[in-house]
């Protein structure tokens, strides 16, 4: 906003010359000041327009950045609001009509329904074809057919040299530390495209643990015999301390029996699982320490309701 400035009257502007005769040279200052001023005043008042105009600039700049934020702050909160409104809105549409009994086959039903993948290919009539291994299961949710004649080329194999278009597969349960060919890397490096181990980090993990075949949910029983613990070890060469902790055990006279063909003081033929049921504890030590290499000895001792599985 422009301001007027005053300007001051200087005294020679308005008096008369002190008398008529004096001399020319006194008023030579005076001309020139009266010549400049002029430009003086219009360089002041420009200046001071400059200065007021950066000034309003900044606070406009201000104010329109606390505009933007406000408004990013407020239409961001209130699309994730309502998205979230949108979403509960949904689901609760949905289990309105999963109780009504509207969704035909349930939540299950529908879950799979949107979880379903699209294939250009009919698996009913053109079904996975593996070589190598026999069925060993009445139903696939995916149509596949395990054997070892087939009229077509294999869509995958197990242990085969690689092969163009067949996906080669590495199946194992065993300890890498007793088979080599077992570790991820070197079976990545020896071409096989799917590995299946007991690692997690494998492409299809396969562990030992099954709902079907152990219960561990089966009640406890009474724990009747006088040794304290049992053990099953029967591969006395492993690669681990196993033996060195079972004899420091007995060295400690802490009575244990063993079935197995190690330390044997145990002669009877008996049911593993039944036979863990009668003890407090369970020796489960693994013949090899691998990552995620966990095997029955570990279930069989929780499905026998052992207070404390060792391994």
């Amino acid at each position: 906003m422009a301001t007027g400035i005053p300007i001051q009257r200087f005294p020679w502007a308005d008096e008369a010359p002190s008398s008529i005769g004096s001399s020319s040279i006194s008023n030579v200052p005076n001309k020139k000041w009266r010549n400049w001023l002029p430009l003086f005043v219009a360089l002041v008042f420009i200046a001071e327009i400059s200065f007021l105009s950066k000034i309003d600039m900044a606070e406009k700049a201000n104010l329109v950045n606390s505009w933007a934020d406000s408004f990013y702050q407020f239409t961001t909160s209130s699309r994730s609001t309502t998205e979230l409104a949108v979403d509960e809105a949904e689901l609760g549409v949905l289990v309105s009509e999963v109780d009504q009994g509207l969704v035909p086959g349930g939540c299950e039903e529908w879950l799979e329904r949107e979880d379903s993948v699209a294939f250009s290919r009919d698996f009913d009539k053109e079904p996975i074809l593996v070589h190598g291994r026999e069925q060993t299961f009445n139903s696939c949710p995916v149509g596949c057919k395990f054997g070892t004649n087939f009229d077509k080329k294999s869509d995958a194999a197990f242990r085969l040299p690689r092969q163009a278009g067949i996906a080669s597969v590495l199946q194992s349960m065993e300890s890498a530390q007793y088979y080599a060919e077992n570790n991820i890397t070197l079976a990545r490096r020896r071409g096989y495209d799917v590995v299946m181990t007991t690692s997690l980090s494998s492409d299809v993990p396969v562990g030992y643990f099954s709902w079907a075949e152990y219960d561990i949910m089966a009640p406890v029983q009474p724990k009747t015999e006088n040794a304290l613990a049992a053990a099953f070890i029967s591969n006395c060469g492993a690669r681990n301390f196993r033996l060195q902790a079972l004899e420091a055990l007995e060295r400690a006279n802490i009575r244990i029996d063993s079935y197995g063909s190690c330390h044997h003081n145990k002669a009877e033929r008996v049911d593993k699982v039944e036979a863990l049921k009668r003890y407090k504890f369970s020796l489960a030590f693994e013949n090899s320490n691998e990552e995620d290499y966990v095997t029955e000895k570990f279930f069989q001792s929780l499905v026998a309701g052992n207070h404390i599985c060792i391994s």
